[in-house]
């Protein structure tokens, strides 16, 4: 006859499964969940803020301004338009960070402008679409009055 497992058996019997299924459930987290990057900082006007222009020949008369939760965008002949930034947020990227900006005109309609941005040598902004086009930080403070549009 075989004697009956003590309760001290029993309870330690289901410590070590449950014990072994958290450790298998994380295991299993831990091979199939998506990288982050930790080290990644979220873009915030801070970094952006001040006057951003670009060699390119078809743009030289162009700039983009960030100042305190607005952004003016410089048309060369055409003028200029501010709006207000309604949020941003930003995702980590291969190559920096991708910016997602919702800005506002004055009759409230919303817009979204999205691009490429890299911190270091003083920031470098670049958009998907335009190929070899680089912005630069050519003022760290806005130097262009605000024309809400």
């Amino acid at each position: 006859m075989q004697p009956k497992p003590t309760k001290k058996r029993s309870w330690f019997r289901m410590a070590l499964v449950a014990a072994l299924v958290c450790f298998s459930v994380a295991g299993i987290i831990m091979i199939f969940a998506p990288e982050q990057d930790s080290s990644f900082s979220p873009v915030t006007m801070a970094d952006l803020n001040g006057v951003w222009t670009t060699p390119h020949p078809t743009y030289q008369d162009r700039f983009l301004q960030f100042d305190n939760g607005t952004i003016t965008f410089g048309w060369g002949a055409d003028g200029m338009g501010s709006y207000t930034i309604d949020d941003i947020d930003s995702e980590p990227d291969a190559e920096g960070a991708q910016v997602h900006i919702r800005y506002i005109d004055l009759a409230e309609t919303a817009y979204q402008f999205n691009f490429c941005y890299m911190a270091q040598s003083g920031g470098l902004i670049w958009m998907k679409n335009q190929k070899g086009i680089y912005w630069f930080r050519t003022s760290d403070q806005p130097i262009h009055t605000a024309n809400f549009k």
